[in-house]
This record gives C-alpha cells, sequence and structure tokens, in this order.
C-alpha cells in the first residue's frame, strides 16, 4: 500500500496553482520535501495556509500508484514546466512515460472524417515507435485513443481524480485502454470530481506531456484550443487539420493555421514534427523505417510491384501487402501507377 505523506497531499489539493518546482529547489528535492515540517516548508516559500495546514492532515493511503515531482520517474516532458503537477496518480503503463509522445485532440462533436483522421495519425505515431496523448473525451480524443490502444501506445489525462465516479461507457474504455497497455492520468487527488475547470487545467498536462499537438477538428470555442495555447505556452510546436471552412469544426484549426500553426498534409507532417523519421545510422540523410517493417527496407531502394518486393525481401506476399498498408498510412511509401511501391 502506498501512502502519500501529509505534504505531498497538500501539493496535489493545489495543483495548477502551486508550481512545486521553486519549492523542491528550495528545500532540497523531492525526499526532503515528504520530510518537511511546517517551519521548514516557510522557509522554502510555501503558501502560508500549506504550512498552517500541514499538522491537520493526514497522509493519503492509495491502492494507486503515483509519481512526484522532482523524484525518479516522473516524465522528462513535464520538468521544469512552470505549474507542472506535483503528483500523478496513474493506472497502467508508466514506462510510455519515457517514450516520445504526440497529443492528437479535437472537438467533441467532431465528422466522421475527423475521426477517421485521428485514428490514421495515431496508428502513424504508434507504428513510429511514439506514443499517443489526449483527453479520452468522445469524438477526436476517444478515436485517437481506440486506434493507439492497437498497439498499447496511449496515454489519457483525466479531468478528476481517478477513483471518483463516471459514466459506465467511460469506465470500460478506461480499462480497455489499460488492459491493451495503455496508462490512465490523473494529477487530482483520487476521489476528486470533475468541475468545469478541471479539463481546462488537465489540457496543460497534454500538451506539456507531449512534444508536438495535433488538433484534427475544433471549434471556435473548443478546449482543445486551450491544449494548442498551453502547448505554445511550453515552446512546443503545434499542428491543426485543414478543413472546409464552411464546417463549424474547422474553424478552430483553420485559426490556429492562420496564426502560424503547422498545417498537417498527412502523417508524415506529424511524424517529422515529432522527430519520429529518424535517420538510419548508415546513411544520415537515409530515414530509418519502423522496426516492424525494416525486412522491406532494402527491397524497397528500388520501386517494385508486391511480387517484386516479395521476392527481394524473402517475405511472403500477405506479409509484405501487410507492410505496405502500415508504411502507406504513414506516409513512408506511395503507391505508382502500375502497382508500384516506392520508398517516399
Amino acid at each position: 500500500m502506498y501512502e502519500l505523506s501529509p505534504v505531498w497531499v497538500l501539493a496535489a489539493q493545489r495543483s495548477g496553482r502551486l508550481d512545486p518546482w521553486p519549492l523542491l529547489d528550495a528545500i532540497g528535492g523531492a525526499e526532503a520535501l515528504c520530510r518537511a515540517g511546517p517551519a521548514a516548508l516557510v522557509a522554502a516559500g510555501a503558501p502560508l495556509d500549506m504550512s498552517a495546514r500541514l499538522l491537520r492532515t493526514a497522509p493519503l493511503p492509495s491502492a494507486r500508484p503515483f509519481l512526484l515531482a522532482g523524484a525518479p520517474g516522473y516524465p522528462a516532458s513535464l520538468e521544469q514546466l512552470p505549474f507542472a503537477p506535483p503528483v500523478l496518480f496513474y493506472e497502467g503503463s508508466a514506462a510510455l512515460l519515457r517514450r516520445p509522445m504526440v497529443a492528437i485532440v479535437g472537438s467533441r462533436r467532431c465528422t466522421a472524417v475527423g475521426r477517421r483522421t485521428a485514428a490514421e495519425l495515431a496508428r502513424a505515431v504508434c507504428m513510429a515507435g511514439g506514443v499517443v496523448v489526449s483527453g479520452m473525451a468522445v469524438g477526436i480524443d476517444s478515436a485517437a485513443h481506440a486506434a493507439a490502444s492497437v498497439t498499447g501506445a496511449t496515454v489519457a489525462v483525466l479531468g478528476q481524480g481517478l477513483a471518483a465516479a463516471c459514466q459506465a461507457g467511460a469506465r470500460r474504455f478506461r480499462a480497455q485502454l489499460v488492459r491493451a497497455g495503455g496508462a490512465v492520468l490523473s494529477e487530482f487527488l483520487p476521489e476528486f470530481h470533475a468541475q468545469r475547470f478541471t479539463f481546462l487545467q488537465r489540457n496543460r498536462v497534454i500538451a506539456g506531456l507531449a512534444s508536438v499537438t495535433v488538433v484534427v477538428e475544433a471549434g471556435h470555442r473548443s478546449g482543445a484550443l486551450s491544449t494548442a495555447r498551453h502547448a505554445l505556452a511550453a515552446g512546443r510546436e503545434v499542428l491543426a487539420v485543414p478543413g472546409r471552412y464552411e464546417l463549424p469544426a474547422s474553424r478552430g484549426c483553420l485559426d490556429l493555421i492562420e496564426e502560424g500553426a503547422t498545417v498537417v498534409r498527412g502523417p508524415k507532417t506529424v511524424l517529422e514534427a515529432a522527430g519520429l523519421l529518424a535517420g538510419d545510422s548508415r546513411d544520415p540523410g537515409r530515414r530509418s523505417l519502423p522496426a516492424s517493417a525494416r525486412a522491406l527496407e532494402d527491397a524497397l531502394q528500388r520501386a517494385g510491384t508486391l511480387d517484386q518486393l516479395a521476392s527481394r525481401s524473402g517475405l511472403c506476399g500477405v506479409e509484405v501487402l501487410r507492410l505496405l498498408a502500415e508504411l502507406e498510412a504513414m506516409g513512408l511509401v506511395r503507391r505508382e501507377p502500375g502497382q508500384r511501391y516506392v520508398l517516399t
């Protein structure tokens, strides 16, 4: 059974309003903060009410694991991010937090095209070795999570505590993500219920975890736009999928593009922005294919038909066709007239 010391319970209660980094620097790190008394907190510059309440606060027993700011395992992408969560509670695989992450977000009221686009981009990110992070809302978020959960490479950030009640459908979907190898995170104490502000607050965590934020569809007032703003404030790149100008779901994306966001022209745009198209060590200028498709790498140095590529690689036709479909979805291979395939 894990226990959160009283000082960390108080810090978690102030998540989003307490910047943990100056406090940790002043007091000597995460372990020192665990042992700190009221006088030490005051000397380190903690809020006075936090120091006053310390002796009246009990440790928090928790069956759920957690990560502490400044301690091993805390996501490097959140280190030194102002007002990062002091505590991250999680279910599932925390190892995902050490891999490259791409945020894919968008409107709840999305189109069928938007859902397909989110799924296509999520699959491409996962096949290239990345992890998809989003907010598990219906619409674009859920489409991205569902596509990524095939490989288990997805992280959902909640706007409530992990033990707080939620709708049955959301509870089943969350369990499915964890079973598939994904993770669910929350900065809120386990029993804390969702409120209007908590969803906007958790958006900064989504943006902070990811090196790149992709907005697929968003109206003028979509919460996805707040995620994009947080990403820009953190110095991260924002990409937006252009859509038809008359559609309400496209207006927020068009606004972002007008303000300088990178236009998504396909999965390749996202992978390049996230650094998931790494150069091959044998040739610094040459991109390396995902590990699952390395057997085709040499065969694809010259364009070829399905039969030709199968012959060159020694793979069966069915396996070559499966790998080509993956690479096409990622924008790494294109199909030419005569059903010939070539590296892009």
